[in-house]
């Protein structure tokens, strides 16, 4: 019987270590998609200062056929290649987020519109997300076309 308490009280208690493991990743990928729409606003706004302000200091922009962008300058110089070709709006979708400490990692998928609301690209992307003064922030952002090469 004592072995059966025990047991017992083991199960209930990485129960509960679970669910609130299970709570804090929700939490995260709440934050990670309210993060996800600021970005989105603030691409379809062209506004670099608030996108940048999403990166962590050392982050990287690695948008397809292009050397990563990194830093504050480099993620500038990355997302105006991308508002001069044409890009407008940038749908999001959150697929899974782990969370790993101050770290998580998200997968997705992104729908890109023109400035005139034509479609431009979709594909899939995978986010490093760091914790840091007191927010997620974007790390490593990488991202790709599922439509084929023109």
């Amino acid at each position: 019987m004592r072995k059966f308490l025990q047991t017992s009280f083991a199960a209930m208690i990485f129960s509960i270590v679970g669910f609130g493991t299970m709570a804090a990743q929700g939490n995260v990928a709440e934050e990670i998609k309210a993060a996800n729409q600021k970005l989105s606003d603030c691409v379809a706004a062209q506004d670099a200062d608030a996108c940048i302000a999403l990166y962590t200091a050392d982050g990287m922009f690695m948008a397809p056929n292009a050397n990563p962008y990194q830093g504050p300058m480099g993620i500038r110089d990355g997302l105006q290649a991308m508002w001069d070709s044409g890009a407008g709006a940038v749908n999001l979708t959150t697929d899974e987020v782990e969370v790993f400490g101050e770290t998580a990692h998200e997968v997705g998928r992104f729908v890109l519109n023109g400035k005139d609301g034509s479609h431009m690209d979709h594909g899939k992307y995978i986010v490093i997300w760091k914790h840091e003064g007191g927010s997620w922030k974007l790390h490593r952002d990488i991202f790709n076309s599922n439509m084929a090469p023109r």
